[in-house]
C-alpha cells in the first residue's frame, strides 16, 4: 500500500487535477471526440427529414430556407406549387404568408414609437369607433391581450390585430400597401413579394400609386403563386385562394427567398434600433406582472434556456408558414407551405417547441452543438406507440436532451390526423330541382351577406369572403363543405318557401335571413 508521503510532490498535484477537475472519462472522451458536421451533412439529414414530415402532414407543396449570420445558408422547394399541373415548389414559389405579415406591421408601429410618433399607451378609441371608450390601447392589441380585461390575460385574435392598420394609416399619411413597398420591398429588393392580391386588379388604387411598371412586376410575380389546398380525411383537395384585401393582420405574398432578406434586415437593425427590437422581442407581462407568450407582434418564449422569437401564419385552409429565429445563434428558419398543415396541428397546442418542423431545426442546428453530441433522427411515420420507444431509446444515448419536442410535436401530428379523419361526412346526390329555390342571398348582418349560386348540378357558397366553396348534400335541406368543419342547413318558413340558412361552424350557429 502506497503511503502519501511516499508520493512525488509532482505526481500528487496531477493525482489531484485529475480527480478535482476531470470530467468522468466517458464524458470526456465524448467531449473530445466531438466534432461538429458541416453544414452540407447537416443539411443533408434535415432535407430527409422536412420530406417525411411534409408528406406526413399532407402538404403538396413547401419552400423553406435557413438564414445564418444573414445569409441565405440553404433553400429548397418540396413537392408541387401546383399538384394537377404537376408544377414543382421551389425557393422562388410566391405564397399567401398570412399571419407573417403581423411582423411587418409591429415592425412599421415600432419605428413610430422610436421616432417619438406614437405611444403604445393611446387608446385605440382615437383609431376606430368600434372601441366604445379608453380600456383597449395600441400594446394591447400587439400582444394580443386586448380581449376581456385589456392586459389580464394573452388571446390571439387576427381580427383585432388588423385594427392597427387604421393606426399606421393615420400616423403616416400613408396606406399600409404603400409603406410595405416603400419599407421593406424596395428597400430590399423584395421583387418576387407582392402587397396583396388585389394589387393589380383594375378596381385597385394601388394602380395609380405604384405606377405600370411595379405592377408588371407584380403580374409577372403571381404567375409564380402556388395553387391553394386543404386536407378533407385523407384527400388533398383544391381550397380557393384567400381574400384578396390586405392589412395590418394578413395578406402579403412573398418567397422564401425573399423573406430571408427581410430577415437579414431585421438583424442588421435596419428597421429599428437593438432597444427597440429587444422590445418588440420581450413576452409582455399581464396586469398581474406574469410574462405571457407574445411580445409586441412576435411570439417570445424561452426554451431549454435559449430565447426563441416566432410567428405563425395559418389562413385555415390554402396556405400556412412558420417563421423562427434563434437570435443568440444568429440562425432563422422560414417555411411557406401550400396547404394550412404547417400551422394547423400545432398552433393550438403551445408554443413553437410543439410544431416538428421547428423541432428537427433546433435539434439539427442548434441542440447538437449545445448538447456536443449528435442527435439521432427519429421517425416520423411511425403509430404513437413505436415512436414513443425509439424516442425512449433515442434518449439513453442522447445525455439530458430528451426528445420531448419530438414526442409533444408528433402527437400533436397524429391527434390533427385522426381529427380529419373523423370529420369525413358521407354526401348524397341531392335533388338538384331544389337548387333554384336555394340560390339567392343571405343576410347575416350589415357587414355580411352570403351569396349561393348553382352552377349546374353543384351548388356553391361565398366562404371565404370574396371565393366560393361547394356545398355537398348530406340529405335535401343540410349541406357541409369539405373546407373545415363546416354545415348549412336550410330553413323553411309558414309556407314552404326557403326563408334562410343556418351555418353551423365550429360549434357555433349563424342564422342569415335570404333577402334575396
Amino acid at each position: 500500500m502506497l503511503k502519501l508521503n511516499s508520493i512525488n510532490t509532482g505526481t500528487l498535484r496531477i493525482v489531484l487535477a485529475v480527480l478535482l477537475f476531470s470530467a468522468p472519462p466517458s464524458i470526456a472522451c465524448r467531449a473530445s471526440r466531438y466534432q461538429p458536421q458541416s453544414d452540407d451533412k447537416r443539411l443533408e439529414r434535415f432535407e430527409k427529414q422536412v420530406d417525411e414530415l411534409r408528406q406526413l402532414l399532407k402538404i403538396p407543396g413547401m419552400s423553406a430556407v435557413i438564414v445564418k449570420d444573414q445569409k441565405v445558408l440553404w433553400a429548397r422547394g418540396f413537392g408541387f406549387a401546383d399538384l394537377e399541373k404537376q408544377v414543382p415548389a421551389t425557393p422562388e414559389t410566391l405564397y399567401h404568408i398570412a399571419s407573417l405579415t403581423k411582423t411587418f406591421a409591429a415592425t412599421l408601429i415600432m419605428q413610430l414609437v422610436e421616432k417619438g410618433q406614437l405611444d403604445l399607451n393611446e387608446p385605440m378609441s382615437r383609431y376606430s369607433t368600434d372601441f366604445t371608450d379608453d380600456s383597449v390601447k395600441i400594446k394591447h392589441l400587439l400582444s394580443h391581450t386586448s380581449q376581456g380585461t385589456p392586459g389580464e390575460r394573452y388571446q390571439y385574435s387576427g381580427d383585432r390585430y388588423a385594427y392597427l392598420t387604421a393606426v399606421i394609416e393615420k400616423k403616416t399619411g400613408k396606406s399600409f400597401r404603400e409603406l410595405l413597398v416603400k419599407t421593406f420591398l424596395d428597400p430590399l429588393q423584395m421583387t418576387a413579394s407582392v402587397p396583396g392580391h388585389d394589387t393589380v386588379d383594375e378596381e385597385s388604387k394601388a394602380s395609380e400609386l405604384l405606377g405600370k411598371e411595379k405592377l408588371n412586376q407584380y403580374n409577372q410575380d403571381l404567375t409564380k403563386f402556388a395553387q391553394p389546398y386543404t386536407v378533407y380525411g385523407s384527400e388533398i383537395i383544391r381550397a380557393p385562394y384567400p381574400p384578396k384585401n390586405i392589412s395590418a393582420a394578413a395578406g402579403l405574398l412573398s418567397t422564401v427567398l425573399d423573406m430571408a432578406k427581410y430577415d437579414a434586415a431585421i438583424d442588421r437593425h435596419t428597421f429599428i434600433k437593438p432597444e427597440t427590437q429587444a422590445l418588440a422581442w420581450t413576452p409582455f407581462l399581464s396586469n398581474a406582472g406574469q410574462p405571457l407568450p407574445h411580445g409586441l407582434g412576435w411570439f417570445a418564449e424561452n426554451y431549454r434556456g435559449l430565447k426563441l422569437i416566432w410567428h405563425y401564419g395559418h389562413w385555415g385552409t390554402g396556405f400556412s408558414a412558420t417563421y423562427l429565429k434563434v437570435p443568440d445563434r444568429n440562425i432563422s428558419l422560414i417555411l411557406l407551405a401550400n396547404n394550412e398543415a404547417l400551422s394547423d396541428p400545432f398552433y393550438r397546442t403551445g408554443g413553437i417547441e410543439t410544431n416538428a418542423l421547428a423541432c428537427t431545426f433546433l435539434r439539427i442546428f442548434v441542440f447538437e452543438d449545445l448538447q456536443r453530441r449528435m442527435l439521432a433522427e427519429p421517425r416520423w411515420t411511425q403509430d404513437s406507440g413505436a415512436f414513443s420507444k425509439e424516442l425512449a431509446r433515442l434518449s439513453k444515448e442522447s445525455g439530458d436532451y430528451g426528445y420531448e419536442c419530438e414526442r409533444g410535436s408528433q402527437a400533436a401530428i397524429m391527434n390533427w390526423l385522426e381529427r380529419r379523419r373523423r370529420n369525413v361526412r358521407t354526401a348524397v346526390k341531392p335533388d338538384v330541382k331544389l337548387f333554384d329555390a336555394y340560390a339567392g342571398a343571405y343576410e347575416l348582418n350589415e357587414r355580411r351577406t352570403f351569396t349561393i349560386t348553382r352552377e349546374g348540378d353543384r351548388l356553391f357558397i361565398d366562404i371565404p369572403r370574396g371565393s366560393k366553396s361547394e356545398m355537398f348534400a348530406e340529405s335535401e335541406s343540410k349541406f357541409f363543405l369539405k373546407l373545415g368543419d363546416v354545415q348549412i342547413r336550410f330553413l323553411r318558413g309558414d309556407k314552404g318557401k326557403v326563408s334562410g340558412i343556418e351555418i353551423i361552424a365550429n360549434g357555433e350557429t349563424l342564422t342569415a335571413k335570404k333577402v334575396k
